[in-house]
């Protein structure tokens, strides 16, 4: 059975880290920015760049490097998301239905930096149509200080793009081109996906247009640190899917689908030194995010205001405490946490009824609630059980 999104936004949305493990985002590819845009994807002249280190962390939760969404273009039409929120059918992979499916709603994104004469290539999917133009998503950090974009489809078919609004904090943005009939993708429920259950990734990895490749959920509800291979600055994504399909350079942007064709995920990076160890946003958040930039309004970051230290087993053994939990190590002052009465030396142990495994679990959490929601608190306090009430907050700027 299926539905469809209208782009009234919805409301959306210390400690040593551990070992840093390198990880890159995957817009990696260039080409001399003086050639055209390809008209078919045969042999793209390309060599690779790492574009992004990532490190495993990031110990307050809402943080990031930017706030808000970025408002590029103004005036909107009505648009619509298409959903699907359908139980998959079957475990079984069928990856050339769900090419031949998906496909041709993707296309390969150039980006040409200012005064530069290399282009970065990336992926991105069309998600609606309005106002004589096509809508598609893809990765902030693809499209991030370029000065002329073009995207090119598996027909051949190439298209200047406008952009029409990023969200850095969820490394997500949305372009458009002057043709409202190019294929669209259709989103599923990123929030039914489970451990081991098949995807398949489509993008251009390397440059080669139209790759697809299988795989499996690997774990959920992780959190990576991003930064450029040039830059000082990095980036904290809450709630990122990990998958064992093949994402290589180039794969930015594209939808991580299931065995029905529909996007659970949008490709984000790979772990450095893997090959095993890709992340894509989960498709409930995308799809808010898209919404949101289509209708040139704010997007929404859930706050809570706390830091805390996810390894508390030996620290806490000696106070007689075993089970799940985070040992919050800073509240924010005037934060939804310091609000709700939420202390340091606190153990947070469950949010709504959701036990807290690691520092993992607790970002996904927070990243997938609303701003203005009031959630559960279980804590413990000494050797008491308590509960406590925080409505979460719109993230300040800078945190």
């Amino acid at each position: 059975m299926s539905d469809t999104d209208s782009f009234t936004p919805p409301s959306v949305p210390e400690a040593p880290p551990p070992p840093p493990q390198h990880f890159f985002h995957h817009d990696d590819e260039s080409e001399p920015a003086e050639a055209a845009p390809p008209r078919s994807p045969a042999e793209p002249r390309v060599t690779r760049r790492v574009a992004a280190v990532l490190l495993v962390g990031g110990l307050l939760v809402g943080g990031g490097l930017a706030y808000g969404a970025t408002r590029l273009q103004e005036g909107s039409s009505t648009v619509h998301i298409a959903i699907d929120n359908t139980p998959v059918k079957a475990p079984t992979s069928n990856a050339e239905g769900v090419a031949r499916q998906l496909v041709p709603a993707v296309g390969t994104i150039i980006a040409r930096q200012p005064s530069s004469t290399t282009a970065s290539l990336g992926s991105g999917f069309g998600i609606a149509h309005g106002g004589g133009a096509t809508f598609l998503l893809t990765n902030n950090h693809v499209v991030t200080g370029s000065s002329d974009l073009h995207v090119v489809m598996p027909n051949g078919d190439a298209f200047t793009a406008t952009l029409v609004g990023t969200d850095t904090l969820d490394d997500l943005a949305v372009l458009s081109v002057p043709n409202d009939s190019l294929p669209l993708a259709t989103f599923g429920d990123s929030a039914q996906l489970v451990t081991g259950q098949t995807v398949i990734a489509i993008g251009s990895p390397l440059g080669n247009q139209s790759s697809v490749t299988a795989g499996v959920i690997s774990a959920l509800h992780r959190t990576i640190s991003a930064s450029g291979e040039n830059s000082t600055s990095s980036e904290t994504l809450e709630d990122v899917l990990q998958t064992d399909a093949s994402i290589n350079p180039g794969n930015s942007g594209g939808p991580l689908v299931d065995v029905e064709g529909r996007v659970v995920g949008v490709n984000v990076a790979i772990a450095g030194n893997s090959t095993n160890i890709g992340y894509s946003i989960p498709s409930n958040l995308a799809r808010q995010v898209a919404a949101a930039l289509m209708s040139h309004q704010k997007v929404p970051h859930p706050f809570l205001g706390i830091g805390y230290l996810d390894q508390i087993s030996a620290i806490e053994s000696s106070r007689g405490f075993s089970g799940p939990g985070v040992l919050i190590t800073t509240v924010s002052p005037g934060t939804p946490a310091s609000q709700a009465g939420v202390q340091t030396g606190d153990i947070l142990v469950a949010i709504d009824g959701v036990n807290i495994d690691n520092g993992e679990t607790l970002g996904g959490l927070i990243q997938s609630k609303q701003v203005g929601q009031t959630l559960t608190l279980s804590v413990r306090r000494g050797g008491s059980n308590l509960t406590l009430h925080a409505t979460l907050e719109e993230r300040p700027a800078g945190t």
